[in-house]
């Protein structure tokens, strides 16, 4: 059974999924395209020029021109290394901030370096110049991105209509009713504000991750591993879950105990592994002996 997702908010864990797709890509791209030519032509491109001693007898507007496509380049190129890094090493909201920051600041810098040279290589006022293509591109990019999240919204919710048609046409709305609510069975997860927005089967959680102020959620869907990014803490999490199948094993990690399918030493210390998962787990000394205890008194 699918798990079940209660809020309507962007997910950043699906977006990064959705954005690694070729058609998502290009959009994007599309968007960014028509969003800096508007700039190119309509923008006052002798604000970007006045910033240098001109030596060059190229034109304002072509030097600026020449200088977008340099950074439209770059642009292409690390959204196609984006979309393969999320396609083979998943995705993280740190790993994608840290990208987009790197981004910008690489294609700013180069920008900056282009108009320079174009312009003769006259004398550069660099913190005002860098600032002015800062911002501008900042804006630039402000618009794909936004339009990004809506058709990712529209995408997500074109799905779930298409899988309840489905399920009805197979005369499965009462199965679906009984699905949809609170189960003894599921484990209810709740974001900081004490929200309901994550509800997952307890024999379908893997284990669950600290990421910053985020915690990654891992479990089986449809028999594959998949994440979801929670606004929670690792503490709030153990004391919300202290009466089930869920403990702390690692200051960064809570495993259910229920899919525990061998606990062997490595070393000087533990690891568990998962059924479900290949990936192993530490279990630090200050919950070995907890942990030995539950899963020798599991029935």
């Amino acid at each position: 059974m699918k798990p079940i997702r209660f809020d309507q908010t962007l997910n950043l864990a699906e977006f990064g999924r959705f954005f690694s797709h070729r058609t998502p890509i290009f959009h994007f791209l599309s968007l960014t395209f028509v969003v800096a030519l508007l700039m190119v032509i309509f923008g006052d491109s002798t604000a970007l020029i006045a910033r240098t001693t001109q030596r060059s007898a190229m034109a304002p507007l072509s030097q600026v021109a020449i200088s977008a496509v340099v950074g439209y380049a770059l642009l292409v190129g690390s959204r196609l290394l984006l979309a393969y890094a999320l396609r083979h090493w998943g995705f993280t909201l740190t790993g994608l901030l840290m990208w987009i920051a790197a981004e910008l600041i690489v294609i700013v810098a180069v920008m900056s370096l282009v108009l320079w040279a174009l312009s003769g290589a006259g004398a550069l006022q660099l913190a005002p110049l860098v600032g002015l293509l800062a911002v501008n591109t900042l804006v630039i990019m402000i618009v794909p991105y936004s339009i990004s999240a809506l058709a990712f919204r529209a995408s997500s919710e074109h799905s779930e209509v298409m899988r309840l048609r489905a399920m009805l046409a197979e005369g499965d709305a009462q199965s679906f009713l009984r699905s949809a609510q609170p189960q003894e069975s599921n484990l209810q997860f709740k974001d900081r504000a004490n929200k309901l927005v994550f509800s997952i089967a307890q024999h379908n959680l893997l284990y669950i991750e600290a990421a910053d102020n985020y915690v990654n959620i891992h479990y089986l869907n449809e028999g594959h591993e998949d994440t979801f990014i929670l606004h929670n803490t690792m503490k709030q999490i153990e004391d919300q879950f202290s009466d089930s199948p869920l403990m702390r094993c690692h200051r960064s990690y809570i495993i259910n105990t229920k899919n525990v399918k061998l606990l062997r030493k490595e070393g000087a210390n533990l690891v568990v592994e998962l059924s479900g998962t290949l990936k192993t787990l530490p279990v630090t000394k200050t919950y070995a002996q907890l942990i030995t205890a539950r899963l020798t008194n599991a029935e």
